[in-house]
């Protein structure tokens, strides 16, 4: 894998990219809404959530909303791939952090947590208000942001403690 940190940098321009590309093309739509429907977690709320959305004329963005999210963990799984790949090829062989097989798989997990989680606000929006859905787009919206945050947080220190590496290197 040559260049991964330019595939890294190519792939979050991108993913940025289609960040704003969907926040435009649903733009009357607030983004928090997208995340408070993640994780809804009841039949219940989600009815409550939906009659809202009704009211305001915003359930064919959230829908919308929901499917231009199939593309985006595609984005962001790949970017994560790289950026990893980069990141633990900054580090030593033997160190403690390098780990880019763990952190490949924890964002292929996510990608696929997303997945799931957008089928599950799919059917609450189609089929209606169910407890099954809500909850298991709950659990794997859970998922997915804890593994994103391990996999962000393992990037980061790692960038920080190459580029600390670096600076001793060249005193």
């Amino acid at each position: 894998m040559k260049n991964k940190g330019l595939r890294f940098t190519i792939l979050l321009l991108i993913t940025l990219g289609w960040i704003i590309l969907m926040r435009s093309m649903t733009a009357p739509l607030d983004p928090g809404s997208i995340l408070t429907f993640e994780f809804i977690g009841t039949a219940a709320n989600a009815e409550l959530f939906l009659n809202k959305l009704e009211t305001l004329g915003h359930t064919e963005l959230m829908t919308l909303s929901i499917y231009l999210d199939f593309i985006f963990p595609l984005l962001y799984g790949a970017t994560l791939f790289y950026g990893s790949a980069w990141a633990c090829g900054r580090l030593d062989k033997d160190h403690p952090l390098n780990k880019f097989r763990i952190m490949s798989n924890m964002a292929l997990a996510a990608v696929a947590c997303d997945f799931l989680e957008n089928l599950s606000l799919l059917q609450l929006i189609n089929s209606g208000p169910d407890d099954l859905y809500a909850g298991a787009a709950f659990i794997f919206a859970g998922i997915k942001f804890l593994l994103l945050t391990l996999v962000l947080l393992h990037f980061l220190i790692t960038v920080l403690i190459s580029a600390k590496g670096k600076q001793k290197s060249r005193v």
